[in-house]
């Protein structure tokens, strides 16, 4: 919710295959562990960010793609002692991992000198094509997004930054996973 918020989302939508949490996120179930209190706390102070929050019980089974992630996540357990960027509530105390920004010219440059500024290449070939390319594209907060019709907005990162995505990917614990 935090990053949906952060991301300058207003209508926010959620789905869980857990009656519990659902219910108690309602409010028609009581929350009795100190740890979902605080959860639930920080959910209500969440809520009140978006023009429309809405929470939705949908089956396990129709939930393929939480019950991979948690699958992931049962799987990382043994992980501890890598730098994954994982956002938990307070109780967890996890380790954020923040890269600083470059201002290096790679291929996002041009896009996002056009988006911010109307800088355009002298050559017209270049100019039409970038033209054509920045209509998929926006930035929100300072970072370039690539727009999807059946996904969320991606990031776009430079290519040190998608080296080091792969890198992380395809080594340690994850990678014997990372093809299935």
């Amino acid at each position: 919710m935090r990053m949906a918020h952060e991301a300058g989302a207003i209508h926010f939508l959620a789905y869980s295959a857990s009656q519990l949490i659902v219910k108690q996120v309602e409010g028609t179930y009581e929350a009795k562990e100190e740890s979902m209190i605080q959860y639930l706390q920080q959910i209500k102070e969440l809520k009140t960010s978006f023009d429309h929050f809405q929470i939705t019980q949908i089956p396990r089974e129709e939930n393929i793609k939480a019950d991979c992630l948690s699958k992931l996540t049962t799987a990382l357990e043994d992980c501890r002692t890598r730098h994954i960027t994982i956002q938990y509530l307070p109780k967890a105390r996890a380790l954020l991992v923040v890269q600083p920004i470059t201002t290096r010219v790679d291929w996002r440059t041009p896009i996002i000198r056009w988006i911010e500024g109307g800088h355009l290449p002298d050559n017209r070939w270049k100019t039409a094509r970038l033209k054509a390319q920045a209509t998929h594209f926006l930035i929100q907060a300072g970072t370039l997004y690539k727009r999807s019709y059946t996904h969320p907005l991606l990031r776009c990162l430079s290519t040190e930054e998608g080296v080091h995505v792969l890198q992380e990917i395809y080594s340690g614990c994850c990678g014997a996973h990372a093809s299935t």
